[in-house]
């Protein structure tokens, strides 16, 4: 018999900028009674809807979208708020037998939902102070080969060049006499408030890059540039957060007269195919992501079908779900 488990059971869809994910999970969700909790870091902001590829009315009328259009631009939000909206929502959804599925590129998010946020020991100025200061005298690299005998793991993870990283894992080390590593360890091996089946969509990189290209395009023919000028308009500060991200910050630049449109566009390209880059690289991290393709998602309907039947059986989830998947 086995041991009853009633944190809800959700399914994530997560992968790069322009590969697909919302259409196909949204056909998912359909399949499955579920509704999607958006883990974007700019959808969830009102009036940002073009440049953040957010999801039409059609799509979230075909299934009901959660954390989009919840913010005005000038509000506060990362990953710790996402991460408390998000499960509020997952254990609603989750008592009223629909099945959860988040979806998204922002893998902070994710990450947050699914795990928490490492919590650091307190810091103490004073070693920081120190620390940086040899940093500033005699390098950032004399201070990691320091780090590499201490710490070893956090070393390899760790640049050479990245003083800030370097100068806080020995902090934590001289107030602790503990590596950061194993804080990272402990921190990574607790156990989630929730049961997850997690999948990852990615295409061919050339294949993805040509859909960027194409996705940069139809957000100007669309009217980008206007929904820039317009926040501008009412307004919003250009160094607001969610105007420093891909897209509003490449409008802000051509509308002060920095970058030529064309010079715009090139750029917009080049920095959403390096996003995408470093969204796989992330996930890639993940050994416990399933991959596929956006149109091979419906060949792991059965698995998902038998993690969902699991967690009915196991007290995770109030409806089993469909037999004929």
């Amino acid at each position: 018999m086995q041991t009853p488990d009633p944190r809800p059971a959700i399914v994530v869809i997560c992968g790069p900028t322009g590969v697909g994910k919302t259409g196909a999970a949204i056909t998912a969700a359909k399949r499955f009674n579920g509704e999607i909790i958006g883990s974007d870091s700019v959808q969830i902001y009102r009036r940002l809807d073009i440049g953040s590829a957010k999801p039409t009315r059609a799509e979230r009328d075909a299934v009901p979208h959660h954390l989009v259009d919840m913010l005005e631009p000038d509000a506060a939000f990362d990953a710790r708020r996402f991460a408390e909206m998000a499960g509020a929502v997952i254990r609603r959804l989750s008592a009223a037998g629909k099945v959860p599925f988040v979806v998204g590129g922002t893998g902070l998010y994710i990450k947050a939902l699914l795990h928490g946020l490492f919590e650091p020991p307190a810091a103490c100025r004073a070693t920081r102070r120190r620390l940086q200061q040899e940093a500033a005298a005699g390098g950032s690299a004399a201070l990691h080969q320091r780090l590499a005998a201490c710490d070893p793991a956090a070393a390899r993870r760790i640049h050479p060049n990245d003083s800030v990283r370097i100068v806080r894992a020995l902090e934590i080390f001289e107030a602790t006499g503990r590596p950061i590593s194993d804080f990272h360890a402990r921190h990574r091996f607790a156990e989630s408030p929730f049961r997850t089946i997690k999948i990852g969509l990615r295409l061919e990189r050339s294949q993805l890059y040509e859909r960027i290209n194409r996705r940069v395009e139809a957000m100007l023919a669309e009217g980008l540039l206007a929904e820039v000028a317009g926040l501008l308009q009412m307004g919003f500060d250009p160094g607001l957060k969610p105007l420093q991200s891909l897209g509003y910050r490449h409008m802000i630049a051509h509308l002060n007269g920095t970058l030529s449109l064309a010079e715009t566009l090139r750029t917009l390209k080049r920095d959403t195919r390096r996003y995408a880059k470093r969204q796989m690289t992330w996930f890639a991290a993940d050994p416990t992501i399933i991959w596929t393709t956006p149109t091979e998602l419906p060949q792991l309907y059965p698995q998902i079908a038998a993690f969902l039947a699991q967690a009915a059986e196991r007290g995770g989830a109030i409806d089993k779900p469909r037999a004929d998947i």
